[in-house]
């Protein structure tokens, strides 16, 4: 797979996407670790490093269709989509505790993800507006899923009354209706940044 993806820095969190699954060991239905290959440019040239996610009680995990599977479901030479968290063990492979992953198949495309600031919350309905990222003019609606997980800046599980007007996030969630105004989708998954 020449395609695999590189590290990058989202607030305190770090995220992968594309990375290629080597090996999954599963102590139980949520904890135990995937064995990952990922991109990164080393003296101009790109090499594919290792990364051990850790997976603990608190770790959500998704199938690109936004259901909560187990780890168990995830198979060598799948392709995940990952935030964890960048306090790393250096060892062989380096390992990190992961917050949350999407599994798919090689070929099946991953979860849309926008980061935006929150325009307005309603906690009663479930809902909230960010600014449209490509159009500052347009809302994006954000209908929360009901598994939907919300983290603070630490990658700590908080609830969704902890989202406000002006707070900067990151919403990973399912291809943006535009026929309606404001634009809709829903949120799988909310990382306060």
């Amino acid at each position: 797979m020449n395609d695999l993806g590189t590290i990058t820095q989202m607030g305190r969190i770090l995220q992968v996407n594309n990375a290629m699954v080597t090996e999954v060991f599963t102590r139980s239905r949520t904890t135990g670790y995937l064995d990952i290959i990922y991109s990164q440019s080393v003296q101009n040239e790109t090499v594919s490093e290792p990364l051990r996610l850790n997976t603990g009680f608190y770790t959500d995990i998704l199938n690109p269709l936004g259901q909560h599977i187990c780890l168990c479901d995830i198979e060598e030479g799948m392709v995940v989509d990952a935030l964890f968290s960048p306090i790393m063990e250096w060892r062989i492979p380096p390992q990190a505790n992961a917050y949350f992953i999407v599994a798919r198949d090689y070929g099946q495309p991953s979860f849309h993800s926008t980061t935006a600031q929150i325009t307005e919350v309603d906690i009663d309905n479930f809902l909230f507006y960010t600014y449209d990222p490509d159009n500052p003019d347009n809302q994006i609606e954000f209908h929360i899923a009901t598994k939907a997980t919300v983290r603070d800046k630490n990658g700590y599980p908080v609830p969704f009354r902890a989202l406000y007007p002006g707070l900067l996030v990151n919403v990973i969630h399912s291809e943006i209706q535009t026929e309606d105004m404001p634009y809709q989708a829903i949120a799988f998954h909310i990382q306060i940044l």
